[in-house]
């Protein structure tokens, strides 16, 4: 066990859904009784939360809720504690629109799980920062992803319990813990914003496209938490960028002409790992680094008229939105990442639930590429990331490939396999398939896409789930050359949670 010292307490530091439901005898239902007062917070605002006797829980920065595009709210409780909730938090905890200037507002009364702590805990709260509980405090479960914890005093002076150790208690406790492995799985971009603190234009504007692209089901993430003397920040931007399908990067004007250097460095680290790219940056905003077409895999789209941009769907910046949604929305059709997969390498590392296991692969499967194609577990391949070369065909003409002579259209790819094999493939189907190398030129890898493989005449009848429709052959010894089962990929997958490599192939 790990302890960490904290304002001259020890406090046992926890995997926070792993400890509550270690706890789960230990649960109970709250609701929230007392008023709070609130504003609306200053974006880069930090917020230390602090007990009446001055002891420090955990502090965090106001941001802009990825939803809504507003600032969070810092609230303040009867005893004086204060914390940042996002804006589409703050809407459904409390009786906003009842409220008048000044006045104290009413909680909505929402029924919580609970775990009473038996000791002091510290653990990562949802928006970053360490929290420490002391003992007889509560940690909060709202879903598997955001658990929280209340001090003591706090909880006491502020929540209603409405059941203790019971059925009821135990029932919103397990559905809570499990609430957001049912949520489905969105599209997901990084949004990465040069904070407009004070210009009123570039909030409007930011407000904008948060907006659109939500209404478009694609959803928004950032990284929250961005102070700290321990935290790694490059690191935490690379966890950030890891399950996101494309960068949103919003080069807001930072003080002479430049943006911020998060653009940058944020931009920079999803072309490593080939997320789709695009940058929206006011026309005053020096080109400079990534801002330059030239630098990126990527568009980068002018606001010439911000006026004109916030009041027109028109503008030329919403039809490179459009364009770069679309491509979002074809990576996530495609995309099954090592995270979603590594779930399945427990009942696979245990003999009495490997079976069901499989049966529970197949379907997952199925369900995720909507396939209506019969296939066992024993037949799904997953190529070996072997580097391929590739260049686009740039005029119509008649190409040598492994059919022979071949016509080509323009924008398709002709092949280079590891092996000699010269091949062409048409431009959606290579682009669905494979991921550019970055900093090598004409350098490829495949995308992580399970294959259905089966025997037949001595050659394999191949097909790939993401295109049923496409089959043919190949032969048993090129094909295992090329494939690995996916019970053996599977098994060689580490833990997402303790690595900060894993990335889509």
């Amino acid at each position: 066990m790990e302890y960490e010292e904290h304002d001259g307490q020890k406090f046992l530091v926890v995997n926070p859904h792993d400890y509550a439901l270690a706890h789960r005898e230990d649960c109970l239902v709250g609701s929230k009784t007392a008023h709070v007062t609130a504003r609306q917070g200053r974006v880069g605002e930090v917020v230390e939360t602090r007990t009446q006797g001055g002891f420090k829980e955990t502090s965090n920065v106001v941001s802009y809720d990825t939803v809504t595009g507003e600032p969070d709210w810092i609230v303040t409780q009867a005893s004086g504690e204060q914390m940042i909730v996002t804006n589409q938090k703050y809407n459904s905890l409390y009786e906003v629109s009842s409220a008048k200037p000044g006045e104290t507002i009413k909680p909505v009364g929402k029924f919580r799980a609970m775990i009473r702590l038996k000791e002091n805990v510290a653990f990562k709260a949802s928006w970053g920062e360490m929290q420490y509980i002391k003992k007889d405090g509560v940690m909060v479960v709202i879903d598997e992803n955001d658990i929280y914890g209340i001090q003591k005093e706090e909880f006491d002076g502020s929540y209603d319990v409405i059941a203790d150790r019971d059925e009821l208690a135990t029932q919103l406790f397990d559905v809570s813990i499990s609430a957001s492995s049912k949520k489905v799985k969105k599209p997901t971009i990084f949004l990465s914003v040069a904070y407009p603190y004070d210009n009123v234009q570039d909030q409007e504007i930011l407000k904008r496209i948060i907006r659109y692209v939500n209404s478009k089901g694609v959803k928004a993430v950032n990284i929250r938490n961005i102070s700290g003397e321990n935290l790694n920040l490059v690191s935490e931007i690379n966890k950030g960028l890891t399950d996101c399908e494309g960068i949103l990067s919003l080069a807001f004007n930072k003080g002479g002409n430049k943006t911020s250097p998060f653009i940058q460095i944020e931009t920079a680290l999803a072309q490593v790992l080939n997320l789709e790219t695009l940058m929206v940056v006011p026309s005053e905003v020096e080109k400079e680094g990534v801002l330059f077409d030239k630098n990126v895999d990527g568009k980068v789209s002018e606001i010439k008229d911000k006026e004109n941009f916030i009041k027109n769907e028109n503008d030329d910046v919403f039809k490179d939105l459009d364009n770069f949604i679309e491509n979002v929305l074809k990576r996530f059709k495609f995309k099954l990442s090592e995270q979603s997969l590594y779930r399945f390498k427990q009942a696979f590392v245990n003999s009495e639930t490997k079976a069901q296991g499989k049966k529970e692969l197949v379907a997952f499967l199925k369900n995720f590429y909507s396939t209506k194609e019969n296939f066992s577990f024993e037949e799904i391949y997953i190529k070996r990331p072997t580097k391929i070369k590739a260049t686009v065909i740039e005029n119509d003409g008649v190409y040598q490939t492994k059919e022979g002579a071949t016509f080509l259209s323009k924008g398709d790819y002709l092949v280079t396999d590891f092996d000699g094999t010269i091949y062409n493939v048409e431009k959606q189907e290579f682009e669905s398939r494979y991921i550019k190398v970055n900093g090598e030129q004409d350098s490829y890898v495949s995308k992580l896409i399970p294959t259905v493989a089966r025997e037949k005449n001595g050659k394999c009848e191949v097909f790939a789930l993401s295109n049923t429709e496409d089959k043919y052959s190949m032969d048993k010894d090129v094909f295992t050359a090329k494939y690995q089962t996916m019970e053996d990929y599977i098994l060689s997958l580490v833990d997402p949670e303790n690595s900060d490599s894993v990335q889509e192939l």
